[in-house]
């Protein structure tokens, strides 16, 4: 992991008066980067564009407390972990939910995990949702039939993000379906957003 963030691009002062904006990120199934994406948006918002931004782990995967660990050198399990200014909330819920909003977080990314284990009110909250699919062939099946997921985005307006897989199989996807995919730029470490990273999020937010 980076152990410092690119500050190539001009950071701006969010408005702190402002209502906090919710971000939802769901996978389409495991391994699909969900919580590497969620990572990047959250440093790229708060060092970028200059928001208070949290990251609430809505899932059971345990990654938020293997990193938080980690990073910060902390080996008893903390409540938050403050990286690079971004909040990491590990084991989140609405009560958790409730005193960021209460802490007037400017940016509020939750990570949902994947779309199987969706059953959150929470949700309906989100101003923005992304789900996280892959065109690679090994993961082909994985999370189950395309309309599962595909019917879901339509429904909702999610918008649709693939980190991996096939370039030709995306392009192919999006001549054939309703629901276009966005192809996720090439990130190493979810900590260092680069300026091909920076211009991408912000046409994406």
């Amino acid at each position: 992991m980076g152990n410092h963030q690119s500050h190539f691009w001009k950071k701006r002062k969010g408005n702190l008066g402002e209502p906090s904006q919710i971000i939802g990120v769901i996978g389409a199934g495991p391994g699909m980067g969900t919580t590497h994406f969620s990572i990047l948006m959250a440093n790229y918002l708060c060092s970028g564009c200059g928001e208070k931004t949290a990251v609430l782990e809505w899932n059971h995967h345990g990654d938020f407390i293997r990193f938080g660990s980690v990073c910060t050198g902390k080996e008893a399990q903390e409540h938050v972990y403050q990286i690079q200014e971004v909040d990491f909330y590990p084991k989140a819920d609405g009560f958790c939910l409730a005193k960021c909003l209460r802490n007037r977080y400017q940016k509020i990314v939750i990570d949902f995990g994947t779309i199987q284990e969706l059953k959150s009110a929470e949700l309906l909250r989100c101003h923005k949702v992304f789900l996280i699919i892959s065109f690679s062939e090994w993961q082909e099946g994985a999370f189950g039939d395309h309309n599962v997921w595909q019917e879901s985005a339509a429904r909702e307006g999610w918008q649709c993000l693939a980190a991996f897989g096939s370039e030709e199989s995306r392009i192919q996807w999006n001549k054939r379906h309703r629901q276009a995919v966005v192809r996720i730029p090439f990130s190493v470490d979810a900590f260092t957003v680069t300026r091909e990273q920076a211009d991408w999020m912000k046409r994406l937010i």
